[in-house]
């Protein structure tokens, strides 16, 4: 097939055939598939409506920080190690005869990735149908390390998948999903920031599991259950302002190459950790010795300092909580993401809550979620 290239002021966006490609940090039309996933027999809806109860997840750590320097087509390969919490959202699907998708709800800032998600669905599934979506429970937690709009996506796309027999697999599923991410543009309900998705908010909801490993292509090589004697604690700094995907990624941008540096030096280190200390620890449910895994990249390997864009102070305040960690305090310590979330994991987190308090953060406790998303309720066709 011939390549047409495309010029934009500002892009680099290529044709190839008819697919499109995507190069860059700019912003782009909702509904672009750039990673095309088609099922291959004809299907038709079972359910005319559902209720879908989705998990949040917690980014522990990157196996190759590097991963998320250059955009490869939406293709990022950084490896990660989630957490998937009890906080969760709510959404409602329901078929829809218009000729147009109906979003309802108040948070009118997520209707470009509701919008996206349908969309990209519609695609994969050869539906000429349309959808009503509602967000009909969000947390307040949002660009701070939670994975929101990754669960927003990822809760309408297994849901719509769900309302059709379930065609597409969970692992292409979730690759699907995280090699057509975007994130929303505050004011803009037509394009979507191409922000770095590693699949994990997809992963911790389609798939059973309380903790996971993503290597490769957004895949899930390693997930298991943790004692529901554990407790997370999350701390949120009170004076942090949220920002938009577009605004945050031009602060990322300005220290894209310490990220680049960091997987130099230490993906080899961090792989060898994550096969032999890691993996193994999953397997025997030994939480202890995962958080002793994320502590060394957080920690020793320059992580924290990395992600000090998101808030000056973060490099400060997780200092001064390092030794609830060295103490045995809590098993794991660490940032989610890029954060400026603070969490933590310990049986006993009562002296951890304090001292999260003192440094003037907003103060949550939740559980891990071992399950999958979950239907609250569904109507049959």
């Amino acid at each position: 097939l011939c390549r047409i290239k495309v010029i934009c002021i500002g892009m680099n966006t290529y044709w190839k055939g008819i697919r499109m490609e995507i190069r860059n940090f700019q912003a782009y039309d909702v509904g672009n598939v750039y990673n095309e996933y088609k099922v291959k027999k004809e299907v038709c809806p079972l359910y005319s409506s559902i209720t879908i109860e989705y998990p949040t997840r917690l980014n522990a750590m990157a196996i190759d920080p590097s991963g998320i320097t250059e955009n490869k087509n939406m293709h990022y390969s950084p490896g990660e190690v989630v957490f998937s919490t009890e906080i969760k959202i709510k959404v409602r699907i329901t078929l829809n005869d218009e000729d147009k998708d109906v979003y309802v709800g108040e948070n009118h800032n997520r209707i470009s990735v509701v919008k996206h998600t349908c969309e990209i669905m519609r695609k994969a599934l050869n539906y000429k149908g349309h959808f009503n979506v509602e967000l009909v429970k969000l947390h307040n937690f949002r660009h701070c390390g939670l994975g929101s709009t990754g669960a927003i996506q990822a809760s309408i796309g297994a849901g719509i998948n769900y309302m059709f027999g379930n065609p597409i697999a969970q692992k292409n599923l979730v690759k699907y999903l995280a090699q057509n991410y975007g994130e929303e543009i505050d004011g803009d309900e037509e394009h979507l920031m191409p922000v770095q998705c590693i699949g994990g908010s997809a992963a911790s909801g389609i798939y059973k599991g309380g903790v996971f490993v993503l290597a490769g292509e957004s895949t899930v090589i390693s997930r298991g259950t943790i004692s529901e004697d554990y407790v997370i604690v999350l701390g949120i700094p009170k004076n942090y302002k949220c920002q938009d995907a577009k605004t945050q990624f031009e602060e990322e941008e300005k220290n894209i190459d310490k990220f680049k540096e960091c997987g130099r030096l230490y993906r080899t280190q961090i792989a060898y950790n994550i096969l032999h200390q890691f993996l193994p620890a999953v397997v025997h449910q030994d939480v202890k010795t995962m958080g002793d895994v994320i502590f060394d990249y957080r920690y020793n390997m320059g992580s924290i300092q990395n992600c000090s864009y998101t808030y000056e102070d973060m490099p400060q305040i997780m200092e001064e909580l390092k030794f609830l960690k060295t103490e045995g305090l809590v098993d794991v310590l660490a940032i989610s993401s890029v954060g400026p979330l603070v969490f933590a994991i310990g049986k006993d987190v009562t002296v951890c809550k304090k001292e999260f308090e003192k440094r003037n953060l907003n103060v949550y406790c939740t559980h891990i979620n071992n399950d999958s998303f979950r239907i609250l309720n569904e109507t049959k066709i």
